[in-house]
């Protein structure tokens, strides 16, 4: 499932004279770290506030629901295109009311030195996902994961690495991921916003 597609409308929110202004416009082309947006004619009006490094709000619309994220500018629109930051940590996802919300648990298989663990996940986020286990991991090992997704939402697979150990339940741990595909993390982040984790 695409989060971001050309085409898509969306919404730049920004400040002027302490107004909140908004400027309906649509996404051109969707990269790995930006969305390059087809601004209105009318945009000269707040030209000031599209310099590169401003700050705004996005609102994209399909839908499944609303994307919500802060980015900031990356290049003015007096440059050849615009374009904003896209930083998928910061997205938050506001399903359509047809959506339906419902727990779910999500069986997470681990590889490492020739071994398979099969666990259960009790968090996951964009950035970490947190899992227990019998079986002792350390700070910094790097693991390959397999995260199984109920409901026929797939299987996300990525690389992880150790980055804590509860200090209290000594076999609870959060492993930050160091690398994943591109569509299995827009998968994921749907998928977060489906369910209660």
């Amino acid at each position: 499932m695409e989060l971001f597609s050309a085409g898509q409308k969306i919404a730049l929110l920004l400040t002027k004279d302490e107004s909140l202004i908004e400027i309906t416009a649509n996404i051109e082309i969707v990269e790995d770290d930006r969305l390059i947006i087809n601004l209105p004619q009318y945009f000269m009006r707040y030209v000031d506030q599209l310099q590169v490094g401003s700050d705004l709000t996005v609102k994209a619309f399909s839908k499944y629901g609303t994307i919500d994220f802060n980015s900031i500018v990356i290049t003015s629109p007096l440059e050849d295109y615009f374009s904003i930051e896209l930083d998928y940590n910061a997205i938050k996802f506001t399903p359509s009311e047809d959506i339906p919300m419902v727990e779910a648990v999500e069986k997470l298989n681990i590889k490492k030195d020739g071994h398979e663990y099969k666990l259960k996940t009790f968090g996951i986020s964009a950035e970490y996902i947190k899992f227990s286990s019998n079986d002792d991991f350390v700070l910094d090992e790097i693991i390959d994961c397999s995260l199984a997704l109920p409901n026929d939402y797939g299987i996300i697979n990525f690389r992880a690495m150790i980055s804590e150990i509860d200090p209290v339940y000594e076999h609870e741990y959060t492993a930050k991921y160091l690398s994943i595909s591109e569509s299995d993390r827009q998968n994921l982040l749907y998928y977060m916003y489906m369910y209660d984790n």
